[in-house]
């Protein structure tokens, strides 16, 4: 958070920082870097950082910044994944590994910029999870990679394993969402970077369904699946290592837009745990759903949104910043509590090629207790 000081009759700004990755091309591709005003929800550009090849995923731990990068031109060069420092002014490089060039779709590691020793990676397109060592708070370099076997139902996007997404259950096992095998699959960790499954643990759901992302909420009691195939949310009761299913819910309003050709992709909560956002590509939209006591899900609203929303990021449980990839542009959504959780689309937005990750920036200056008042 940043606060801007104009002129002695202007009103302080209050802001948060944001950074996005954009595929675009050589010129345009790269990581831009966004404050955004929390109260009213107006965006700001700040930077842009070219970078060699499409940028897919970033995540904030500690004061870095990790970046995975997609392989474009099929040298063993290409592809991998950063780790950076950053200010609101610079992306610095401190470190990179790849494993002959493979594309990772999302990654986590094991603790923040103090704790850290491992980085786990999902390369969607080869069907494995790669771990890196983390030393003196570098990626050092690959130390396992586990290969995934199995196909699904679906005879195109189900042909081999697809896994997506990759995190840490409230019990700190290693989970991996694969949208190939309509599996989520549960890892013990072992100290030198082994896998190894507990099988009592990982789940299927229906096969075709092809979950992209699992997300736990704050008490790590209930779980959401996001099934990109049937455009679905399934919800999990996760107790002593357990998933109890207990509800399945449509991404949008199937009934009233019975012949969209959708995919639904990213699936957020509010910090305070009361509602969820979940963005359709092809829809084109952002629905809200209110989370009930027992963390089922109820249908709020929708708001349009240009052409294949990919990502999203929630300031101050009130804006939604939302990145839409074929449409090249972010735009801001206001959730109003006051209007009952109703969505309103704002004329705030910034044309952008092709974003792909929308997430919280945090400046290491400004965690050093150093202001950054170099305006907007």
């Amino acid at each position: 958070m940043a606060i801007f000081k104009g002129g002695i009759f202007t009103k302080r700004r209050e802001l948060d920082s944001f950074f996005v990755n954009s595929y675009g091309n050589a010129q345009t591709r790269g990581v831009y870097t966004f404050t955004i005003d929390v109260e009213t929800g107006e965006i700001f550009f700040k930077s842009h950082f070219k970078t060699p090849t499409n940028p897919i995923y970033s995540f904030n731990y500690g004061r870095f910044v990790c970046t995975t990068y997609k392989n474009r031109t099929g040298a063993l060069s290409d592809g991998g994944v950063c780790s950076y420092t950053s200010t609101a002014q610079t992306l610095s490089l401190v470190s990179r590994v790849t494993d002959e060039g493979k594309t990772y779709m999302h990654g986590c590691v094991n603790g923040d910029d103090v704790s850290a020793d491992k980085f786990f990676g999902v390369d969607y397109y080869n069907g494995e999870i790669m771990v890196a060592r983390i030393v003196k708070k570098k990626l050092n370099k690959v130390i396992y990679v586990h290969k995934l076997e199995g196909v699904g139902v679906d005879p195109i996007r189900q042909t081999q394993s697809h896994p997506h997404y990759v995190g840490f259950t409230p019990d700190n096992q290693l989970y991996v969402v694969d949208l190939g095998l309509d599996r989520v699959i549960v890892f013990d960790v072992q100290e030198d970077g082994t896998l190894v499954e507990d099988v009592d643990v990982s789940f299927d759901v229906t096969p075709g369904y092809g979950p992209r992302q699992m997300t736990f909420n704050k008490e790590g009691t209930i779980a959401y699946v996001v099934n990109e195939l049937v455009n679905t949310i399934c919800v999990y009761r996760y107790e002593n290592k357990t998933f109890t299913f207990m509800q399945e819910i449509d991404s949008y309003d199937k009934e009233k837009f019975p012949e969209e050709d959708n995919l639904v992709s990213e699936f957020k909560l509010t910090e305070d745990g009361l509602l969820a956002v979940v963005l359709n590509r092809g829809h084109d939209s952002v629905t809200l759903f209110s989370i009930n006591e027992d963390g089922s899900l109820t249908y709020q609203d929708f708001v349009d949104t240009s052409a294949n929303p990919r990502c999203l990021e929630i300031f101050r449980d009130r804006w939604i910043v939302v990145g839409c990839q074929k449409g090249g542009i972010i735009e801001v959504v206001e959730i109003s509590r006051e209007k009952n959780g109703l969505l309103f689309e704002r004329d705030y937005s910034y044309l952008i090629a092709e974003p792909v990750c929308i997430n919280e920036f945090f400046d290491i200056l400004e965690r050093k207790g150093t202001t950054n008042n170099s305006g907007v």
